[in-house]
């Protein structure tokens, strides 16, 4: 019996890439291709600069969400460690569209391999997952919040705050619940679905005591929601760049919109759906159409094709056997 193929990772990017492609075009049209190559020569160095060294921090903080996971099994992760693997995550999750887990698990890998029990990288998965969704959480509230004064941002994101809500809600429950309960009557029933066995499996393997820990799971949300501050940051710092003063909630509001359809869609990054939908909001913000695109397509570049590379190399560096005396990870 064969076995049945998905759909290969390059034809979602072949789509996404399409996508992005009809998304400019189709913004150029509407705003001059004229005035979008002004908007984008006048762009001035230093605020790009400053956008360079916010996306950046982001890796930084995203790295904290490991090294507190690290630190609370009893292991040491250096913070250069830390940001590598945060670019190695970036690339998985960008080749391989799953709500961010491809690069959990992946990084999870790299953890075994570096003299980490499976128990404790298993709980590293639940708890970047748990924590990401958690502070997702908290931005939609948030953003919903400053929402409830401007009827088209409304109009746009409580509908994708419950579709957002449908799907990491009980992805959050069950990786909370999951972890040390191997005879559960829901995860029986689960497990019959032969695709979800290996997943239910791995978290089921997870230490409990680390998931379920209310100081540590705070802390890593806290680095969460830092990562989406400075995301949001960027963008507004790009905006800056281009010569425009946007409105920081405005800001907030149109990258938190974004993130969800990214997070929400089947295309790798986001490609094409994230850019439509930033661009979209910035303009109900009150950004004309060609900063919008110019600020949009500036924010692909540091936070998608940038990283790429580096992510790349990390990705492969993090997939090497561990070597005693250099890879494994220093207890506490």
């Amino acid at each position: 019996m064969k076995r049945a193929r998905g759909i290969p990772p390059w034809l979602h990017w072949l789509f996404g890439l399409a996508l992005l492609a009809v998304v400019v075009a189709v913004v150029l049209h509407r705003s001059e291709a004229d005035a979008f190559f002004a908007v984008a020569r006048r762009a001035e160095p230093w605020w790009l600069l400053a956008a360079v060294g916010l996306q950046a921090a982001t890796y930084l903080a995203q790295g904290q969400v490991w090294r507190e996971v690290v630190r609370a099994s009893g292991f040491r992760l250096p913070l250069s460690e830390a940001f590598g693997l945060s670019l190695a995550k970036l690339f998985a999750d960008q080749l391989v569209p799953s709500v961010g887990i491809s690069g959990s698990v992946m990084l999870a890998g790299a953890f075994e391999r570096r003299s980490i029990p499976r128990a404790k990288a298993a709980a590293a998965v639940v708890i970047q997952s748990a924590s990401y969704y958690a502070a997702y959480m908290i931005g939609v509230g948030l953003a919903l919040a400053i929402a409830a004064t401007r009827a088209g941002a409304a109009r746009w994101l409580v509908p994708l705050s419950g579709a957002f809500l449908l799907v990491a809600g009980p992805l959050t429950i069950a990786a909370m619940a999951l972890p040390g309960r191997t005879h559960g009557r829901h995860a029986s029933r689960l497990m019959r679905f032969r695709p979800l066995r290996g997943a239910i499996e791995y978290l089921q393997d997870a230490d409990p005591a680390l998931v379920r820990s209310p100081s540590l799971m705070t802390r890593c949300v806290a680095w969460q929601l830092a990562v989406l501050i400075l995301d949001s940051g960027t963008l507004w710092t790009l905006l800056l760049a281009l010569g425009t003063r946007a409105s920081l909630a405005g800001v907030f509001i149109s990258f938190v919109v974004a993130s969800l359809v990214r997070t929400l869609g089947i295309v790798p990054g986001g490609l094409g759906t994230f850019d439509a939908a930033c661009i979209a909001m910035l303009r109900l913000a009150g950004v004309d159409l060609a900063t919008a695109l110019a600020a949009t397509l500036l924010l692909r570049g540091l936070s998608s094709w940038l990283p790429m590379l580096p992510g790349l190399w990390y990705s492969r560096r993090a997939a090497l056997p561990s070597a005693p005396a250099k890879r494994r990870l220093q207890r506490v």
